[in-house]
């Protein structure tokens, strides 16, 4: 399963719809056991330091749950260009 989509929140902030690293993984799991690695996610992404783990927000129960979030950005004009 590859999808991703990035959204701006602000100058300093944006939201990523996609897998996650296992760093972001074991980080998410320091808050919550259930957060497994595996699917998708919505992360908050430090645009200052874009290389440096995302913060874990949320799991997506389905790859449809990602997209319809991804098409609410598009509609938005959120999503950032590739």
């Amino acid at each position: 399963m590859t999808f991703q989509a990035v959204a701006t929140l602000s100058n300093r902030e944006s939201l990523c719809i996609g897998e996650i690293t296992e760093r972001e993984a074991e980080l998410a799991r320091q808050d919550n056991p259930e957060f497994d690695g595996y699917g998708l996610y919505l992360l908050a992404v430090d645009n200052r330091s874009p290389r440096s783990p995302g913060r874990v927000l949320a799991k997506f129960a389905s790859e449809d749950a990602a997209k319809s979030l991804a098409q609410f950005f598009r509609i938005r004009g959120a999503l950032e260009a590739a």
